[in-house]
């Protein structure tokens, strides 16, 4: 059944207001105060998304800020995806790519998508796993295997520290690095990295053992004390990893 221009027309006037609700823009047809409650409830089905999503961002804005950045999102991002559940993926988007406003934090879109690799972990579909027990050997001259559900993050600002008792308004000099991974109990974990560790845990990633992930780090013609300096940071670090759930099982060679 096809509609007549007159009703697509009128169709399209509808949810352009409510995305954009101006009232030199009324749609033929429609009393105000009906369209209102329209306008209202997607506001709100949109606030219900993303405050629970960005708790952090959230608390950080006053009222009105969230309330103008919500509208500005609804206004001007066009969204790739019918599904609801998808809105948070749109909202990071949006501020990675298409936010313009110099009064926001400088940190607001990587604080978000801090927040939303979060849901990202704890609805990502993997078989349960278990930990098993590994010395520091096994860890050395096996391939580490890490939780199924994992991601490396890399951020310019410290994210993972962000609130609203702490407001950086200067970029850190170095970089944050941050392991988040999904438990054996289905928690979502997040491990703060030195670069140093992050490295490593990049090279295991590639399929290298603990030592040779560590002979990869060390470089060429590195003295006996130091490699041995760096095989006791690499262990201690292995077994930390193991200890808090990264490091589930060992892939022999």
């Amino acid at each position: 059944m096809s509609h007549s221009p007159a009703f697509q027309q009128q169709q399209r006037q509808f949810l352009n207001y409510l995305r954009q609700p101006q009232a030199d823009q009324l749609p033929d047809g429609f009393a105000p105060e009906r369209l209102a409650v329209y306008v209202d409830l997607l506001y709100n089905k949109f606030d219900e998304s993303l405050t629970a999503c960005f708790p952090v961002m959230h608390s950080l804005l006053q009222k009105q800020d969230w309330r103008a950045l919500l509208l500005d999102f609804i206004a001007k991002h066009r969204c790739l995806t019918p599904y609801y559940r998808q809105i948070p993926d749109e909202f990071v988007q949006y501020l990675q790519q298409e936010r313009q406003h110099p009064g926001d934090w400088p940190f607001l879109a990587e604080l978000a998508h801090f927040e939303w690799i979060e849901l990202q972990l704890s609805i990502a579909e993997a078989e349960p796993v278990t930990r098993k027990s590994l010395s520091d050997a096994e860890l050395l001259v096996n391939i580490p295997v890490f939780a199924p559900v994992m991601q490396l993050l890399h951020y310019h600002w410290p994210v993972q520290a962000i609130g609203p008792d702490f407001l950086p308004s200067e970029q850190p000099e170095t970089a944050t690095h941050i392991l988040g991974f999904r438990d054996g109990d289905d928690q979502v974990q997040f491990l703060t990295l030195n670069p140093a560790t992050a490295k490593l845990i990049l090279l295991l990633n590639n399929g290298l053992t603990g030592q040779q992930a560590l002979e990869a780090m060390s470089g060429d013609g590195l003295p006996d004390a130091q490699f041995l300096e760096l095989t006791r940071f690499g262990q201690r670090i292995l077994a930390d990893l193991h200890s808090q759930g990264a490091i589930i099982d060992v892939c022999p060679v």
